[in-house]
């Protein structure tokens, strides 16, 4: 563990707390983390994880710019449809990205560009405030425990163990808020 992954870490779970409570400042958090982890994912040979917080960054500023005071109060859902083309679409991605990286030195390719497309997806379901969003978040963050345990990155593990239990909170968070203002729920056909 270095003092840069637990910075990365701190930042990331400042992130998550502030986006389960519907805060636009966690997207500052958001990039802060993305930058860090951008560096000590390519060092540890994940690549796809390392391109990912490039893509985590620009979402980030998306994010922070479309959470405004009316959209960030609004909560969507989305229909069985739509979740059924995100996962066949998501998981073709994932084969052919893994495929494609397992000619490389990048470990576990698979896993690694699994995590990466639903996790991309995923980050762009809660720009959008998805409910939705948090669970897909918690398949990937548990995934993703596996996939840090294996390279030794045991405070990111431990992160994402933590986020698997934000992401769980989140979900429920939004359910409430969303039970709380009837207008909010909105079904995206």
């Amino acid at each position: 563990m270095s003092v840069l992954e637990l910075f990365a870490a701190l930042t990331g779970l400042l992130y998550l707390g502030l986006i389960t409570i519907k805060q636009r400042a966690g997207w500052i958090f958001g990039c802060i983390s993305s930058l860090i982890y951008m560096i000590l994912c390519f060092q540890q040979n994940l690549f796809l994880q390392s391109g990912l917080q490039v893509i985590y960054l620009f979402l980030g500023v998306y994010g922070y710019f479309s959470w405004n005071k009316v959209a960030s109060s609004v909560i969507l859902v989305l229909s069985s449809k739509q979740h059924f083309v995100i996962i066949i679409t998501g998981c073709l991605i994932s084969l052919i990205t893994g495929s494609m990286m397992s000619k490389t030195n990048q470990q576990l390719p698979y896993l690694d560009a699994t995590i990466t497309i639903f996790s991309i997806i995923a980050t762009f379901l809660t720009t959008k405030s998805i409910l939705e969003n948090w669970i897909y978040w918690i398949i990937i963050n548990v995934l993703a425990i596996y996939l840090f345990v294996t390279q030794e990155m045991h405070l990111t593990a431990l992160l994402f163990l933590i986020n698997t239990i934000g992401s769980v909170y989140g979900y429920l968070n939004w359910r409430k808020i969303m039970s709380q203002k009837h207008d909010n729920l909105t079904v995206l056909d």
